[in-house]
């Protein structure tokens, strides 16, 4: 196998490597998953031990296994550096809007929530707290921080898609 040099085993795995992104349903990030598939393959064909099995099984799991750590870690980082405004369908779409309007459409969307819900709309989406703070500020546990927000997001959810 180290006869072949890597770029002949490159282009042979070429056709698997495009069926490894076609099959994850990757077209945004296409160039840059597909040299991702390339660092894993590299990294298969430099740790390869022939005495363990063949080659092509090995660099289909360590490809694939180095696609989906990058997937991972790319919906983890999107997923924090979203930021927690977002999660409600984005209150205020128009940014020109004056800020009085948009404090009026606030208090219409959360007069239907109870305390603990307002509570939570204002502390953490709108003054941006954390769950942490929140629990501290009003001794109760982060748990139960993080079930008021859920309740008030399914609420403000139900209230933002009747309009």
């Amino acid at each position: 196998m180290r006869k072949s040099s890597f770029d002949q085993i490159a282009s042979s795995f070429h056709p698997l490597i495009v069926s490894m992104i076609k099959k994850f349903h990757i077209y945004k990030d296409y160039d840059e998953y597909y040299q991702i598939a390339l660092i894993g393959l590299w990294r298969a064909y430099q740790k390869f031990d022939e005495s363990k099995g063949s080659f092509s099984a090995y660099a289909y799991t360590t490809v694939r296994g180095t696609i989906l750590s990058h997937l991972k870690g790319t919906i983890l980082y999107e997923e924090r550096e979203t930021p927690a405004e977002q999660n409600l369908l984005s209150l205020n779409e128009d940014p020109a809007l004056p800020v009085p309007l948009e404090s009026e459409i606030i208090k219409q969307h959360i007069e239907h929530l109870t305390e603990r819900e307002k509570i939570y709309v204002i502390e953490h989406l709108l003054k941006g707290y954390s769950y942490k703070d929140i629990a501290y500020k009003y001794g109760v546990s982060t748990g139960a921080v993080k079930n008021w927000g859920k309740a008030a997001r399914k609420k403000l959810k139900a209230s933002l898609l009747r309009e």
